[in-house]
């Protein structure tokens, strides 16, 4: 990066056409007053180490990477470095301008997950393992497989501490009678993407995570990243991020 031009963010994905990402990144950049251009690709899997490659040897600060291309990304990652990452969201810049890779949603996960005592964990759906081998961010370390359910019982609900809501191709089914009041103490995670039941989950106090806190837990966090060698320290655009993407998205 040879400083003649502003930085370069890249926003990676197949398809690209419709990705808030792009958005929500310009408006959390003008934000922290930074004169910085985002650039959105619409790339096949099959050429996303091509493209990674040329990105390496240009001008761009970082990469977002969709979970569209997220498989290829990591498997051209641990191709290079013989990394164990279980996927890669964003590349950043480090000291001497090289390339490093980062999980961010799932670590951004896994903090709230650390932050949460959790003594019953429950999971409810698809088996874990199919489920990761889509989504991938959760550790199965957090699971045995007596955690997981195709359905949950107003005990287990009760019970539990930490639930999952799986991936699955049609919403897991949930019987909001076993959905009692809770004060707060139970962290429910949705990663089937807007399950129709989550709000109402959430109205009964259970503090809930969304797909969309965890794509601007994620953001926020590749901002962090990507913008640390500049003069001001970076200040959470997680407020500005979530109303950009709710506006591009017209919710």
């Amino acid at each position: 990066m040879d400083g003649t031009t502003e930085p370069i963010i890249a926003v990676l994905g197949h398809p690209i056409a419709g990705n808030p990402s792009q958005f929500a990144i310009e408006r959390a950049l003008e934000a922290q007053d930074l004169d910085w251009r985002v650039l959105s690709f619409d790339v096949h899997p099959h050429h996303i180490a091509a493209a990674l490659e040329g990105f390496k040897v240009t001008g761009i600060a970082g990469v977002m990477i969709d979970p569209s291309v997220m498989s290829e990304a990591a498997a051209w990652h641990a191709n290079k470095t013989e990394s164990d990452l279980a996927g890669i969201d964003c590349l950043y810049r480090d000291e001497e301008l090289m390339f490093k890779a980062s999980y961010e949603q799932k670590q951004w996960l896994e903090t709230r997950i650390d932050r949460h005592p959790v003594v019953q964990r429950l999971w409810i759906g698809r088996p874990f393992d199919n489920d990761l081998n889509r989504q991938r961010v959760i550790s199965t370390s957090n699971f045995d497989v007596a955690d997981v359910h195709a359905y949950a019982s107003a005990q287990s609900i009760s019970q539990s501490q930490l639930i999952v809501v799986a991936d699955d191709d049609d919403p897991v089914e949930l019987d909001l009678d076993d959905w009692g009041q809770d004060d707060g103490t139970t962290l429910v995670i949705d990663l089937s993407g807007c399950h129709p039941d989550i709000d109402q989950i959430a109205r009964r106090g259970y503090q809930v995570v969304t797909a969309h806190q965890r794509r601007v837990g994620m953001l926020d966090q590749c901002l962090e990243r990507w913008t640390r060698f500049t003069s001001t320290p970076y200040a959470s655009s997680v407020d500005v991020i979530s109303e950009a993407i709710e506006e591009y998205l017209g919710v």
